[in-house]
């Protein structure tokens, strides 16, 4: 469990936008029917192949009932030129990645040497961004995974590139002018998306307020200037369960993401108002909504969402992971989607990071009340909707 007194610090701290980390994996299902028209790559869903399983067994965020809908849009970008987000850099501001051999650094098996571009560590002010904590390798593999490599699990956009920036401490404990710094950077050195699975505690250590990252003026002038810049910012909405977090009035910032479950139910731990714009898979237990028959929260847990990474004890150790829950997993979900989104190029050659929102709100899956709500923003992520030439208007929640 992450414990906040151990991510405090005097004034405003960031910290991973994770909510729990659970030591077991939920027993694998059945593969689910796939459609024709879906590529099905042969990553083992295990760190070795095994016959009863299989990414699609283990990631139900991809393709199940209330999934992201990816098999059926990587088919749809490949024949548009954008196979698994070619041609696209994604910056993970985070803990570092498992990019390369390092001293005791390993690179992670299932992010190959070519798919990174040169990062920086702003913690420790050097070009080596090596993952010392676990969770920003987690991420970069949920977004952009090597998808046939019969290993692990299939990232959202797996032929993307990534930037791995650290901006977080072995602790998982960063500053506000620190991520700024990061976003510059990562807008100077040619990222088109830049991933924030991270929340802001401010305040005095013993009563800590949780904001989503946009909340610091710093940031917020670095995601300006990204915005600016025709970078698209994905940012995890935190994990306090706040009804009034992120603010409206921040909300052209970045595309704010909030957590759902394996249910289709907003996770009892996402924050949630008038500023959310979206939902992505993020694992748990639903939350209690009245008006939304779909939540069950007297009933189990749904699955975790599991991906590549190591503990932060053993960092030479990598292995499926099936323990994050969170607005921090749900986002690299949203981040993947926009990458292709951009490779495809269904929405023009250079769309604004505001056309890039309105297309994924155009093609979200609507959950709860009917049209854009508190809890779900404009809806479900769909992958297979965004990367349609011609994607619906609204998505039923059936």
């Amino acid at each position: 469990m992450i414990t906040l007194p151990s991510l405090l610090r005097k004034g405003a701290v960031v910290a991973i936008a994770a909510a729990v980390i659970l030591p077991a994996v939920a027993r694998a299902r059945e593969h689910p029917l796939l459609a024709r028209a879906a590529y099905v790559p042969n990553d083992s869903g295990v760190a070795a192949a095994a016959a009863d399983a299989g990414w699609a067994a283990v990631q139900w965020e991809l393709n199940g009932p209330f999934g992201i809908n990816a098999p059926e849009a990587w088919s749809q970008a490949s024949r548009l030129g954008g196979s698994g987000g070619r041609g696209v850099t994604i910056a993970v501001l985070d803990s570092g990645v498992a990019y390369a051999r390092r001293g005791l650094f390993r690179r992670s098996p299932d992010l190959a040497p070519a798919r990174f571009v040169h990062g920086y560590d702003f913690v420790d002010d050097d070009p080596y961004p090596n993952d010392e904590y676990g969770h920003g390798t987690f991420i970069a593999n949920t977004i952009a995974a090597t998808a046939n490599n019969a290993y692990g699990t299939v990232g959202v956009a797996y032929r993307a590139k990534i930037m791995p920036i650290r901006v977080l401490d072995f602790e998982g404990r960063g500053f506000p002018s620190t991520i700024a710094r990061a976003i510059r950077y990562a807008v100077r050195n040619g990222a088109d998306v830049i991933n924030l699975s991270l929340e802001l505690y401010d305040g005095p250590p013993l009563a800590p307020k949780p904001r989503s990252v946009t909340a610091s003026r710093s940031v917020r002038s670095a995601l300006s200037a990204a915005r600016r810049a025709g970078v698209v910012v994905v940012s995890a909405a935190g994990n306090s369960s706040d009804p009034n977090v992120p603010a409206k009035r921040y909300d052209t910032l970045a595309i704010n993401v909030g957590g759902s479950t394996e249910h289709g139910c907003l996770g009892d731990y996402s924050n949630h108002g008038p500023g959310l714009d979206l939902v992505a898979p993020g694992g748990g237990a639903d939350a209690d909504i009245a008006e939304d028959v779909r939540c069950q929260p007297t009933l189990p847990a749904g699955r975790d969402i599991s991906g590549v990474s190591f503990r932060a004890e053993s960092p030479t150790r990598f292995e499926i992971l099936p323990r994050f829950r969170g607005t921090s997993t749900a986002a690299p979900h949203v981040s993947g989607v926009v990458a292709l989104v951009l490779s495809s190029r269904v929405v023009g050659a250079s769309p604004t990071p505001g056309e890039v929102e309105r297309h994924l709100e155009k093609a979200a899956r609507d959950l709860g009340a009917p049209g854009p709500d508190r809890y779900y923003g404009a809806g479900l992520v769909d992958a297979t909707a965004a990367t349609a030439q011609t994607p619906p208007a609204l998505i039923p929640s059936g």
